[in-house]
């Protein structure tokens, strides 16, 4: 950030909340008690809602209804921008997921919340499953980096300092699966992943997690999950007590944990996708024709509508109005930071879902809005590279429209990084414009997890687009040389990460290319060069890249769950040492064909590129 601004407040003149609020940011950004000399001061206007800042007499002037505004207001204040904004929602922020191994860190954490204070959130979810130690249940988080109570206590006393909420997002249903994997929980395992309904141990465990953030926290908010249960009631469940409804199970599972939260005095919220997945025989959630049955939902019950695809206004007004009508409660909006199954936040997914839903928002009154930030298939993406496309979401939301020039300004005071660096970074996730007009996604780690002599992912490519190949290798090369003057520039936040990322998945793109030529058409000179030049210059690259994920990891995550990335790193780089061996025997003429190249298969054009689907042809992982 520009170091030459040094913001200074007259403590005498503020409460006590603010005063903690300027002395918690103090211990990253240059605001301080007065020394003879104030340039700023704070005025509580009453409007919740508003949020103004402006110079008056040669001080700054930071206008607000509620505390947690005092952040924000100082990261405009540094950033030189004179405003008024007003953030139509009574809660906004983020939900992290801290399940796929990637259990931030106390410190991470604090770094964390101080960055989205400046930006403007009051509210952070902390998504867990068995990611927390519960008393007497060894196995619960077992090697997965568990938070103590005392670590979620010295979380959410941080956060409180900076007038934002700290609450648990959980799972008391389905979505067990890291539980369910341990022969001590057999009693109450229904399905592979959800918990065995009406087993009086299923709610001693519950009432063992309830306790824990009840005693954890000071929110009263607890989002206890519920989504997802697709197969529930159709595992041991149906085996035990025959074939049941499995709406009629869900109601009786959720009234006695809301009695539960109940009696410790805690809100619960659910996932809304059930009650319309239920409704029809595909279990489709956004299919709107369906009838609702929405008979049984308890009244203290909060409702949320999650939905990170769609690109009209109109499915997220619709789906709003619906998820309203079950209980007649307004519902918390859970959009999406694309941080999932990519190597680097995708902007542009991002900001083609959130523009609609935030006119949605507008247009239903929805007071509560999240920004989740998911880690499937092993959370190997950079989550600081999502700071650019939270920025530019909350500056939508105080603002109500896209102005690239503040945020860009306000980044860097946050950050200290370029908004505009870190958001072209993005096109390591590949957006693919479709002959019939559909979006395709091609993700660098898609390409990355690819085997080099199975090309799962490149066998797909014209299925998607004829020159997908051609595209994409011109992509990484462009996004190489645009990110090559950062690659050692620690003032660029992880950009080594990304060129490492870009340097890595073009040799391999261009390694497969040139390799399938080759063998096609019996070019024994070209795959001795593949042999002697690309592929140790790729070992090369991947160990490189080895080192600069561990680094990024270890900068926001406790150390396990790192293994999970790194095995599979290692692994690609043995298998192109196979490769090599391979392309040696048929060389040499020890093989005369490469039964996994000749494999001619018709592509179908595969919607996702989960690691485990792409890896191998095997099932067994």
């Amino acid at each position: 950030m520009k170091k030459s601004i040094h913001l200074y407040y007259e403590p005498a003149e503020l409460s006590t909340g603010v005063q903690v609020i300027l002395k918690t940011l103090q211990e990253e950004y240059p605001v301080s008690p007065a020394n003879g000399l104030c340039n700023i001061c704070f005025r509580y206007s009453g409007d919740e809602k508003t949020l103004a800042v402006a110079r008056s007499g040669g001080k700054w002037v930071v206008s607000y209804g509620r505390e947690y505004m005092i952040s924000r207001g100082v990261a405009l204040a540094f950033a030189g921008i004179e405003t008024v904004e007003k953030n139509p929602f009574s809660s906004c922020g983020i939900l992290l997921d801290c399940t796929r191994g990637n259990i931030m860190t106390v410190s991470a954490f604090k770094v964390w919340v101080r960055k989205l204070a400046m930006m403007g959130c009051n509210r952070v979810m902390l998504y867990v499953k068995d990611a927390y130690q519960l008393p007497d249940e060894p196995y619960f988080g077992y090697m997965r980096g568990a938070y103590s109570q005392e670590e979620i206590r010295e979380m959410d006393c941080y956060a409180q300092k900076l007038g934002v909420e700290l609450s648990a997002a959980i799972q008391v249903m389905g979505h067990l699966e890291p539980i369910m994997r341990w022969p001590v929980y057999q009693k109450i395992r229904d399905t592979s992943s959800a918990i065995m309904v009406d087993e009086p141990e299923s709610y001693r465990l519950i009432e063992k997690m309830l306790v824990f953030w009840s005693n954890a926290l000071s929110s009263r908010n607890i989002h206890i999950g519920m989504d997802e249960t697709f197969d529930l009631g159709r595992g041991r469940f149906m085996d035990i007590n025959g074939y049941e409804n499995s709406l009629d199970i869900f109601k009786r599972h959720l009234q006695r944990v809301t009695l539960m939260c109940r009696k410790m005095g805690l809100k619960p919220m659910i996932w809304a996708d059930m009650f319309f997945r239920y409704a029809n025989k595909n279990q489709e959630y956004y299919d709107t024709a369906s009838g609702l049955d929405a008979k049984g939902i308890p009244d203290d019950v909060e409702l949320s509508y999650w939905d990170y695809y769609h690109r009209d206004t109109e499915t997220y007004e619709k789906m709003l109005r619906r998820t309203e009508a079950l209980n007649g409660r307004s519902p918390m909006m859970a959009s999406g930071i694309w941080t999932w199954l990519r190597m680097w936040t995708d902007f542009e997914m991002t900001r083609a879902t959130i523009l609609p839903c935030l006119e949605a928002c507008e247009r239903t009154g929805v007071q509560e809005l999240i920004f989740t930030m998911w880690g499937d298939d092993g959370a190997y993406c950079d989550f600081n590279s999502s700071w650019a496309s939270l920025l530019w979401a909350l500056e939508l939301v105080y603002s109500g429209k896209e102005n690239e020039l503040q945020t860009s300004a306000l980044f860097e005071v946050i950050t200290g990084t370029s908004w505009h660096l870190q958001k072209q970074c993005g096109n390591l996730c590949y957006t693919v414009q479709k002959s019939d007009g559909s979006i395709a996604k091609i993700s660098a780690d898609a390409i990355l997890w690819d085997d080099p002599l199975l090309g799962i992912t490149c066998n797909e490519f014209p299925a998607i687009a004829p020159d997908l190949m051609e595209k994409l290798i011109e992509n990484y090369q462009q996004l190489r040389e645009y990110t090559a003057p950062y690659r050692h520039d620690n003032c660029a936040g992880s950009i080594g990460y990304a060129w490492n990322i870009a340097d890595a998945v073009t040799r391999k793109l261009q390694i497969r290319k040139r390799l399938c030529e080759a063998y096609r058409s019996g070019d024994i000179a070209g795959l001795k060069e593949l042999c002697s030049a690309d592929i140790p210059e790729l070992l090369s690259s991947l160990e490189e890249l080895q080192k600069e994920f561990r680094k990024q990891w270890l900068r926001n995550f406790k150390h396990f769950g790192l293994e999970i990335n790194q095995i599979r790193i290692a692994g690609i780089a043995e298998r192109y040492r196979e490769l090599q061996r391979v392309l040696d025997e048929f060389i040499r003429g020890e093989s005369t064909t490469i039964p996994a190249l000749d494999n001619r298969l018709k592509p179908a054009a595969l919607t996702g590129f989960h690691y485990r689907h792409i890896a191998t042809g095997n099932f067994f992982i």
